[in-house]
């Protein structure tokens, strides 16, 4: 929003308005300039203790083993009422990650800033998907241009709607079928963060650190932590 001030865009950057409407009141049509989400831009410290949260972690642990990994790919996302580019289609993360990582284990936590159902853009997620392996993606011709599974392969009888509340987070595979419904209602923007984990030696796709060498190390017995400074230096 500075930005668009500085350009002359928008005269307010609207300040004093509450956290769930500002962007959509503020940046209302520009909004497609910032793109469908958003990862450099708040790669922060507070992103990074959302990763550290004790209760997330020790879930994510229940799955990854004693070791707990960060991996390099989460996402802020800002969805508007009606905005198109920020529908998600149906796909698994391993389509972005590739074939390399359908052996790995990535789950992904998928935490809403504001409360979200079916329709300001909650998740649906389909029941066992993870045990297919990779399907096969392809760019859909809408305007996201995400990666999209065909609805014809998609198991309508598996398929959960997830209704959350801020504080919640949804883990799941990165085999699993999900995507986000549309913004149909409201002013209020549907705010959330997804972030991810790795299994200590399992390969985490085809994404990499700055360094190809680093390693997030969030909790171990036996390896030191990454400190924040270090992580900062991998943006």
């Amino acid at each position: 929003m500075h930005e668009l001030k500085k350009d002359g865009i928008i005269e307010d950057e609207g300040v004093e308005l509450p956290f769930e409407t500002r962007f959509a009141q503020v940046v209302g049509e520009h909004a497609n300039r910032f793109g469908r989400s958003w990862r450099n831009q708040v790669a922060t410290s507070e992103v990074f203790e959302i990763h550290q949260a004790p209760r997330l972690v020790d879930a994510i642990g229940q799955l990854t083993g004693t070791d707990v990994i960060g991996h390099p790919v989460f996402n802020a996302r800002p969805k508007l009422p009606g905005q198109q580019l920020t529908v998600v289609p149906w796909h698994q993360d391993s389509g972005y990650f590739g074939t390399v990582s359908e052996s790995s284990l990535i789950p992904t936590a998928w935490i809403p800033l504001v409360p979200v159902d079916a329709t300001n853009g909650c998740l649906q997620v389909v029941a066992g998907s993870h045990r297919l392996g990779v399907i096969d993606h392809r760019t859909e011709e809408r305007e996201g241009r995400f990666l999209e599974v065909l609805d014809e392969l998609v198991d309508d009888s598996r398929v959960f709607t997830c209704p959350m509340e801020p504080g919640d987070a949804l883990v799941f595979h990165n085999l699993t079928l999900h995507r986000s419904l549309q913004h149909t209602t409201s002013e209020i923007v549907r705010w959330a963060i997804d972030i991810r984990y790795l299994r200590d030696g399992d390969h985490p796709g085809a994404i990499y650190w700055k360094d190809p060498d680093f390693k997030w190390v969030i909790r171990s017995q036996t390896q030191p932590l990454t400190t924040l400074e270090q992580w900062l230096k991998m943006w």
